[in-house]
């Protein structure tokens, strides 16, 4: 069966709530209730929606007033200077399409959650720095980051790797990804984005108004992710499977626009993904007998590397997997 079947309206992702949880309440009885239903979720569907309370309504609606609308009415020549010397971490877009052939652009803050980083971005685009586009892209990051370092101790805490958490945190670097949908150029299919899996560790993601997300099920049914006012979807990618020696698969997803409603549809993921030189491998916990291992170790940057060049299969597995004969032996 291929990755564009069936779609499955009647299902649903689990919805976590976080609100009023941080990082200082590991280890009670809140804290441990979210965890088991985190890990669950994404041993399940690779994803859940975190319901964030009252946060999350002031922070979209921060971000997705002005602060987009400038950033996406700038010329190419300004998005353009989104840069990066390591694939698809700058500007994409209708300047890229044969590798994104659907009419969308996206550009990329890093470490939006530190305001210097944020402030240096706006710089590059505007003359005057654009204060209010930086106060909303940090406020923002800031609370993403948040939620996904909750998400990521949580999913140590279940494998029993708790102990390299902050070790774990300490590889890691950020970024807010923003992005504009025009009409999808697949107008039979209304995919704006292809099936795909993240390369990265965890996403978190914030649709506006206009939905299109989908996941697919182990079942291989598409299930549609609705905006939600209170709530981010999180999803996991590739560099976590490898990390967890394949307990966790990526989530596999897409975008398809279906609605009829004029205008764009906005949406915002911050995600992390190991610093330049990171290896990442299995943790030995989770190799034994009954789980050999699945990757070899994996330089994350070389493997973004042979994604943007490699007309082969793209994937993690495809680049470091452990092969069943070596499995064997």
């Amino acid at each position: 069966m291929g990755f564009e079947d069936q779609k499955n309206d009647q299902l649903q992702i689990p919805k976590i709530r976080f609100e009023g949880l941080d990082l200082s309440q590991a280890g009670s009885p809140r804290w441990d209730s979210a965890r088991s239903h985190v890990i669950a979720a994404l041993q399940t569907y690779g994803c859940f929606d975190a319901v964030y309370g009252v946060t999350a309504p002031e922070l979209k609606g921060m971000l997705f007033g002005r602060p987009v609308l400038d950033l996406f009415e700038l010329g190419l020549q300004e998005k353009l200077q989104n840069t990066s010397d390591k694939p698809f971490l700058g500007y994409i877009g209708n300047s890229l399409p044969n590798v994104f052939p659907y009419q969308y652009e996206s550009l990329r803050v890093v470490d939006a959650h530190n305001l210097e980083s944020v402030e240096k971005f706006a710089r590059l685009l505007w003359p005057g720095g654009n204060p209010n586009f930086c106060n909303a892209a940090w406020t923002v990051g800031k609370h993403m980051r948040e939620l996904e370092q909750m998400v990521e101790k949580m999913i140590l805490e279940s494998m029993g790797l708790e102990k390299y958490f902050v070790r774990q945190v300490e590889s890691l670097e950020y970024g807010l990804r923003l992005t504009e949908y025009g009409i999808p150029s697949d107008q039979e299919n209304k995919l704006a984005m292809r099936s795909h899996v993240d390369p990265n560790m965890v996403t978190v993601i914030c649709q506006h108004q206009v939905g299109g997300l989908e996941v697919l099920s182990k079942d291989g049914d598409w299930i549609t992710v609705e905006p939600s006012l209170d709530a981010f979807t999180v999803v996991t990618g590739e560099a976590f499977g490898v990390l967890t020696n394949g307990r966790l698969e990526p989530c596999r997803h897409r975008v398809k626009i279906t609605s009829n409603e004029s205008g764009k549809r906005y949406s915002a993921l911050f995600s992390s993904r190991p610093k330049d030189g990171v290896v990442v491998h299995p943790a030995e916990e989770l190799i034994d007998e009954a789980h050999p291992q699945q990757y070899r170790p994996c330089n994350y940057n070389e493997y973004l590397r042979y994604v943007a060049t490699t007309k082969e299969e793209k994937s993690m597995k495809a680049f470091c997997g452990v092969a069943k004969e070596e499995t064997r032996a």
